[in-house]
């Protein structure tokens, strides 16, 4: 396999050991040695956790890069990247991309430092097993390398010296070469973890099921990468009911719950507070409280998202809160003594039953605002008026430190990709099975039948703003369809007779450019994706 790029074999001489919670607290090193001390169980158990911690370095920015320039979300405010938010301005320069870029090879860097102390280190019980954690984390972060960029170049050794010149894959190799490591670790990990958060048999089931369903659409796919990704769907399920109602899977302090098949863990370290940015974009508009909250109209739901629920669907007032109080955490920190300043109600029954709403709490909602759903809510200008989206909110206050963790394989996301998968390899019977057992958990009416579009609907109903949604579509094509009728930034420049996807060249931009940066320290020619 080819190493990897110039500038990113530094990574192995900055490399930082980060202090997360529990499982992943490290030593100081001092003066000791990376060979004697990754030699040792103690020194490559640190290793391995720092593998985990590079997970933060790739999530932390505002999700421009995964929820952006969707059906679900269009741009508010002239933060978000204009290339990200409509694609026409989309370049090889912009910044956001590069950083996902970077960060991907930087981490993938880390991975395979620990995977070559693997070698070397003494033997213990567990030393399977973190290996084998160690491939997925890699094969994931190559599975997101492959969905934005296609082509990738594979870089599975230690690189402790500068390389001037590498190749792409093509990315039906770096599909099998996911699919390798993915199906080894599989057998090497525990049905559960030791510490909530490390990778078990079913995370890696999970991740694996979803590489053979996007493999699927592929040209290279085939029908049996459908049926494959519906059989591990099923066995990272194991037959787990959904239990939990939506709204205690993002509640306040249970991040570590019975659905969450692998996550990204947040607390307060030794050196400060350690967060990401995805509760920021959601708005209303929130700065300068005196909860720690800092929120900005930037990723306003469209019209689509805000309309998609049915009237007795629970995901609504799971994913978004409906009310606004002042201060903005009152309603988790001190719900008894917080006014609320708008309330909002979506259904007939809500609407109807405001003055009953207000006399269950007349204290705190006599002089509540009340904002019913009409356009207003989706207008980009509405800074203040709409309602939050809640799941990833955090509170920062002077006796509360607290980061939502962002979950990157729960259950009820497992149950969908086996209906998708199931509906694509001609078993539509399984996938209206797994469909409406979502739909039961949410309070929704079971249907009778389901196709791809209502699938995605589903997708839609339960993971918005937890960053699948580019990648949904992408997918599965239609990403141009959907984005062209449901994202007004795209919408407008269609109606005026552009279509922001097709580049100068003919192509369309659907693969994320190849950074600048990068192709300029190639000593080669390293080919820019088509649209570019």
């Amino acid at each position: 396999m080819k190493k990897i790029k110039l500038y990113i074999y530094t990574a192995i001489s900055s490399l930082i050991l980060f202090n997360c919670s529990g499982y992943l607290d490290e030593e100081n090193l001092g003066n000791t040695t990376a060979e004697n001390f990754y030699n040792t169980e103690t020194g490559f158990e640190g290793l391995v956790n720092s593998a985990y911690a590079t997970l933060r370095d790739v999530y932390q920015p505002t999700p421009y890069m995964f929820c952006a320039g969707t059906d679900l979300f269009f741009a508010a405010h002239q933060e978000v990247p204009l290339g990200l938010a409509s694609y026409q301005t989309l370049t090889p320069s912009e910044g956001a991309v590069e950083t996902l870029f970077s960060n991907l090879y930087k981490s993938i860097q880390i991975t395979n430092l620990a995977l070559h102390y693997a070698n070397e280190t003494e033997n213990f019980s567990s030393l399977p097993s973190r290996i084998a954690e160690l491939k997925v984390i890699r094969a994931y972060y190559y599975f997101l390398l492959v969905q934005e960029f296609g082509d990738t170049s594979l870089v599975t050794d230690l690189v402790d010296s500068p390389i001037t010149h590498f190749e792409r894959a093509a990315s039906s190799d770096v599909y099998e070469f996911i699919i390798d490591e993915l199906t080894v670790a599989i057998n090497d990990l525990p049905p559960s973890p030791s510490n909530f958060g490390r990778l078990t048999k079913r995370a890696a089931q999970h991740i694996l099921a979803k590489v053979y369903l996007t493999r699927g659409y592929e040209t290279f796919g085939s029908t049996s990468d459908f049926t494959e990704a519906a059989t591990l769907a099923d066995a990272a399920i194991g037959g787990q009911s959904l239990n939990l109602s939506f709204n205690q899977l993002f509640d306040y302090q249970n991040d570590n719950n019975e659905e969450i098949l692998w996550s990204i863990q947040y607390n307060k370290s030794q050196s400060g507070e350690v967060s990401h940015n995805w509760d920021y974009p959601w708005g209303p508009l929130v700065q300068g409280s005196d909860d720690g909250v800092n929120k900005k109209n930037t990723l306003h739901p469209t019209e689509y998202l805000f309309t998609l629920f049915d009237d007795n669907d629970k995901r609504f007032e799971g994913t978004f809160l409906n009310i606004k109080t002042t201060p903005y955490s009152g309603w988790l920190l001190d719900p008894s003594n917080t006014p609320v300043q708008y309330y909002y109600p979506r259904t007939a029954a809500q609407i109807a039953g405001v003055a009953a709403w207000i006399a269950e709490d007349p204290n705190n909602r006599s002089n509540t605002i009340i904002s019913p759903i009409d356009p207003h809510w989706w207008d980009g200008l509405n800074q203040t008026d709409y309602p939050s989206l809640r799941k990833f909110d955090r509170v920062q206050t002077s006796s509360v430190q607290y980061t939502h963790d962002i979950y990157l394989a729960r259950l009820g996301e497992t149950y969908l990709i086996a209906a998708e998968a199931y509906l694509q390899s001609n078993n539509p019977g399984n996938a209206l099975a797994r469909v409406n057992t979502v739909r039961q958990r949410a309070g929704a009416d079971s249907v009778s039948n389901v196709d791809l579009d209502f699938i995605l609907e589903e997708r839609a109903r339960e993971l918005a703003g937890e960053g699948m949604r580019w990648l949904d579509l992408k997918r599965t094509r239609k990403l141009m369809e959907y984005t062209k009728l449901r994202n007004p930034d795209i919408k407008t420049l269609v109606d005026g007779g552009v279509d922001p996807f097709l580049s100068s060249d003919g192509n369309y931009k659907i693969l994320r450019p190849i950074p600048l940066s990068a192709i300029a320290l190639d000593s080669g020619d390293y080919p820019q994706n088509p649209g570019y």
